[in-house]
């Protein structure tokens, strides 16, 4: 009997991690591209920047950050939301305080009534009046004043600010100060000085002798001062900066102008008290 030898060989066998299935691939199949392994890349090392040291910082960066900078920023704000209101209010702060800052400093004279020549009662009187005090009609007069011009004076601003702008920047400051001071100083000073007149009771031909005397002193007085003032503001101050900054320079042209304005009345007193008192004279030499 023939023995065979049955040889068994060992296939070894795959791990099933190993073993890829298969797909049946027909022509209408798409083949699928391999998908690149995702690699997190490595945040670049950041290079801190240098920092501004705080006794580096402008003048106009200081101001901005402390408490002035923060309440100009408040204004401005809410003049954005309501130019008009913002405008009268910011107005009668600044006409109330140059108002009380000229009956402070040069408190206002009363005229006497009487003649010279009353003895002693007279001499008292004068004296007495001499005194001045606080006059709130004054004031009140002021502030009326104020806010007639309120909203003009804002329309004003606004249009210089969009006109006369040039290509250079001198030309169109210089043009705009000249612009300023040829047009609005004489047409504000005139109403000013006319309706502070008219709000006391003087006839026109008394106005118009008040004003004879006091606009010229203003007007070249203002030269003085506010083509400075309107150059420094469009070169330097930010556009919803200027009112604020025109208004704390204005509490002192306002107590300037309060101030001249009751001159300018006393002087037209003593010329009408002086005109009645030559007429007395010249009746009692021809009688």
């Amino acid at each position: 009997m023939n023995t065979h030898t049955l040889l068994v060989r060992r296939i070894p066998l795959r791990s099933p991690r190993t073993i890829r299935p298969r797909r049946h691939l027909t022509s209408s199949t798409p083949r699928s591209e391999p998908v690149p392994e995702k690699h997190n890349p490595q945040p670049a090392a950041t290079v801190p920047g240098p920092v501004a040291a705080p006794g580096s910082r402008t003048l106009i960066q200081r101001i901005q950050a402390g408490p002035v900078g923060r309440v100009a920023g408040a204004y401005s704000r809410v003049q954005n939301r309501r130019p008009y209101t913002t405008q009268v209010v910011s107005t009668i702060i600044v006409y109330l305080c140059g108002d009380l800052g000229a009956q402070l400093l040069f408190p206002p004279d009363n005229v006497p009534s009487s003649s010279e020549g009353q003895g002693d009662e007279g001499e008292k009187q004068a004296v007495v009046g001499g005194g001045g005090g606080y006059d709130p009609w004054r004031t009140l007069r002021h502030l009326t004043v104020g806010v007639g011009s309120a909203i003009p004076t804002y329309k004003w601003f606004m249009f210089l600010h969009n006109h006369f702008n040039y290509s250079s920047k001198f030309l169109s400051i210089l043009t705009k100060v000249c612009v300023q001071q040829a047009v609005f100083t004489p047409v504000f000073n005139t109403y000013f000085f006319g309706l502070q007149s008219l709000m006391t009771g003087k006839s026109l031909e008394e106005t118009f002798e008040r004003l004879k005397v006091a606009l010229p002193t203003s007007i070249s007085n203002s030269v003085k001062l506010w083509p400075a003032v309107t150059a420094f503001s469009f070169m330097y101050v930010a556009p919803q900066f200027r009112s604020i900054f025109s208004g704390v320079i204005a509490v002192g042209w306002q107590t300037y102008l309060s101030w001249l304005n009751q001159k300018a009345a006393r002087e037209v007193e003593a010329e009408k008290l002086a005109s009645v008192e030559v007429g007395v004279g010249a009746v009692a030499m021809n009688a």
